[in-house]
Formats: C-alpha cells, structure tokens, sequence
C-alpha cells in the first residue's frame, strides 16, 4: 500500500461518551484517500454512513434495527446531475468504505449484515456483488470476511494483479515462484484502525534510522532470552543490512499513529514492534516442513514495554497475519516457529488462529510449527 496524504478520521470508538449522538469523519486506514467517510454514533453505535467520492456523488447508509434483526439501507446520490456516469470500481471501493464501519468492531462485529438498496441503482447492484454478497430478492447478504479480505480497497491504489507463476531456482537449486521485488527501506506497507485503541497500527520496513531503535530492543534481557541476537551497534547495523539484502524477507517495523478528532497526527508514531516477513518456501524451515509455494513465515517481537499486553496483541498479531495474507492472494497458509518453551506466544497465536503441527528442530532450539489457514483466520477475524 502506498503512502498519501490521509484524509480526517478518527477511530471508531467514540473518544468521548458523554453524547448519545454524534458525526465524525472515519479513516480506516492512513492511506486511503479520495473518498470522505462520515459516520453517525448513536449510543455509540453506527447508525449511519456517508462516503463522498466522484466528484458530487454521495453514498448513503442507515442501519435499521427490526426486532432482533437488522437491516443496512443504502441510497446511491448524484448531486450533479451533469457529472460522467458512476464508474463501477469507484463506487465499489466507495461502498465498502461506507461499510467497512460497521465491521471494524472488533470481536464484536456481526458476521453477516443484511442490506437493501432504497433507491434503484444498477452500479451499486453491482458494487455489492464486487464485495461478496449474496442476492436474493431485494435483500442482500454481507460477508464480515469478505469485508477484511478486501481490505485493499483501504489503499491509496487499486488492487494490484498477483505477480506471475515464474519457477525459478535462483539463486540456489530450490525450484519456488520467482518472487515480486522487495519494497524499499522505510515503504509504507499496511495501516489499520484499532478501535478498542482509539489509534491506527501500521507497519513500514525497516530502514537505517531504525537501526538504533532495533539495537535496544535487541539487548533488552527479555527480548534476547528468545531471539537471541544481543550485539554492538554495528552488529546490529549488519543484522539489517543483511536482512535489508536478503531477497526471501521483509525486516518491519510495526508502530502505533494516534490522531485527533480532525484527522492530523496526535503524536510522533509511537514504534512498538520488529517482524521479519518471509517466503517459507526459500527459509530454513522449508525443508522441515511439508511447504507449499506461496506460504509466508512471520519472526516478531514486541520491543517496546509500553506496548505490551493481550489488548495490544489484538492489534499487531492479526495486522502481521493479514498483511501477508493481503499481499499475495495465492498465500493461502502464515507460519510461524516460535520456541516451543514460549508458552505465551504460542496461546496469543492460537487466539488469533493459529494451530501447532508439532514442532521443528534448529540448531539453537526446538521451536513450535504454529500455522494460520487463511479459512480459518478470516472466519474468526480477530480484530
């Protein structure tokens, strides 16, 4: 995902409880722009949705609660009615902003929300199939999965096409897919609303200004009790370096953007934790595994202590998971080998979806195979 400008928002979450009713703009990632989403709380529910996008075009929601059931209407509006036809891909990635809210409550989010359309509109007909849903009569079914699945819409660019299936067996004799071109050092790669934290999580790679940060948390005595790579300054300046060159893994740094009611950034990104994306096929745990081409490993750790806690864990472990998910479609499985003596890693995996396959011999410990089934991630959702 690339970095632009972010629009006004604020997290889901009402910042302050005092009001039963209430308007603010809603940003569900930092990289969305083009498209202004304004919602309704009512008692600290949504109740509405507005996304303003093409020009003069305003997409309309308004959920309607009927006995135990519930309803989303939505009402497609051109304000001028000289401006070009609704392109379908606009007004789809409009209509999933419009939605997205309603969604973005965490464990507490419905799994299915029923939806009709007010006034007749074959685009957003069309925009709703784009999204998943299933039609019959005049009511449509919404997916909470499909809406995290297509959480690309949430960048500041279309969704690309997946990289093409090339075999190759550089540089080595592995035969695995010829694999896309790393981002550079410091691109932005992923950023989510966390609702429960009234603040978005992101993630960017690593880049040499970071080197200093990495190298503290490094040598902090709890960190280096599992990853084990305590070192100088210029030990630590090659341990990027290396991973930095190295064309199977992504070195990431995952921080926490806290802004205000306006949109603007409340603070400095506060850094929080070190991960490294890789291709597994082309990692050490490859051969000990049966691996298939497209799965993706996760390391991690939380450096910060003041970034630490089970909440906090909800924020930056299913990020991790689903950007890699999101990254290639064809990835249908995330590993993870965690030491096996890690009792606490391993039950905050298993929360999220992950499952041990027993475990795995390295040289340096007996690790836990934990693998996440993309089926199984997104069926819980655990946002």
């Amino acid at each position: 995902m690339s970095s632009t400008a972010p629009l006004a928002a604020e997290a889901l979450t009402p910042r302050s409880s005092s009001s039963s009713s209430r308007t603010s703009l809603f940003q569900p990632s930092l990289t969305l722009s083009g498209i202004r989403t304004t919602v309704k709380y009512r008692n600290q529910e949504v109740c509405t949705s507005a996304a303003a996008y093409h020009q003069s075009a305003l997409l309309h929601t308004q959920l309607e609660h009927s006995g135990a059931s519930s309803t989303v209407h939505l009402r497609l509006n051109n304000i001028d009615p000289e401006a070009p036809p609704f392109e379908l891909g606009d007004t789809t990635r409009a209509l999933w902003s419009a939605l997205f809210p309603y969604f973005a409550k965490g464990r507490e989010a419905p799994e299915t929300l029923q939806a009709e359309i007010v006034l007749p509109s074959e685009v957003l007909h069309q925009a709703l199939l784009a999204l998943g849903a299933t039609h019959q009569e005049l009511q449509y079914t919404l997916s909470r999965s499909a809406i995290f699945q297509l959480f690309q819409y949430a960048s500041a660019e279309r969704t690309p096409l997946p990289f093409p299936y090339l075999p190759t067996t550089a540089p080595s004799s592995l035969v695995h897919p010829l694999r896309p071109s790393k981002p550079l050092p410091t691109s932005p790669l992923y950023s989510r609303l966390i609702p429960h934290l009234n603040s978005h999580f992101k993630l960017a790679v690593v880049g040499p200004n970071d080197v200093p940060l990495l190298h503290g948390w490094l040598n902090d005595d709890r960190v280096d009790e599992f990853w084990q790579e305590r070192g100088t300054l210029e030990q630590h300046e090659k341990f990027v370096a290396e991973r930095t060159a190295d064309a199977h893994v992504i070195p990431v740094i995952g921080s926490y953007v806290e802004t205000t009611p306006e949109g603007e950034m409340a603070r400095e990104p506060e850094p929080a934790t070190y991960s490294e994306i890789y291709w597994v096929k082309e990692d050490r745990l490859g051969p000990l595994m049966d691996v298939r081409d497209y799965d993706r490993g996760i390391h991690m750790l939380v450096g910060s202590n003041a970034h630490r806690g089970p909440h906090r864990v909800r924020a930056w472990m299913p990020s991790l998971v689903h950007y890699c998910f999101l990254e290639d479609s064809r990835t249908e499985r995330v590993v993870a080998e965690p030491n096996a003596k890690n009792a606490k890693i391993i039950k905050y995996m298993e929360s999220i979806g992950f499952k041990q396959h027993g475990t795995v011999e390295f040289p340096h410990k007996t690790a836990a195979l934990m693998i996440c089934d993309k089926a199984d991630f997104y069926s819980l959702c655990p946002f």
